[in-house]
């Protein structure tokens, strides 16, 4: 399956984007979801950085700090290889 991190926000609002293949099952993806799962706070603080995860055709913001040992490895690969989407 595709998952998807999304980064916005920031000094300078820019959305990045990057996005790999995983063999997690509904089980580990719903593990990693809800023990990473934050109240949506765009728009709360000024050049505050959100992060959202998209799966299955949905997004769920989350933190970053909360991912479980077994899933850093690949969310420290995604936040590396994250790229600046261009509008249009």
């Amino acid at each position: 399956m595709k998952i998807t991190l999304v980064r916005t926000g920031g000094m300078l609002p820019v959305t990045k984007k990057s996005n790999t293949e995983v063999d997690w099952s509904t089980g580990e993806m719903d593990e990693l979801i809800n023990s990473t799962r934050v109240e949506d706070s765009s728009g709360q603080m000024r050049d505050n950085t959100q992060y959202q995860l998209l799966y299955n055709d949905e997004t769920f913001p989350i933190s970053l700090e909360k991912i479980p040992e077994k899933y850093k490895k690949t969310f420290d690969n995604l936040k590396n290889s994250l790229q600046i989407v261009k509008p249009g």
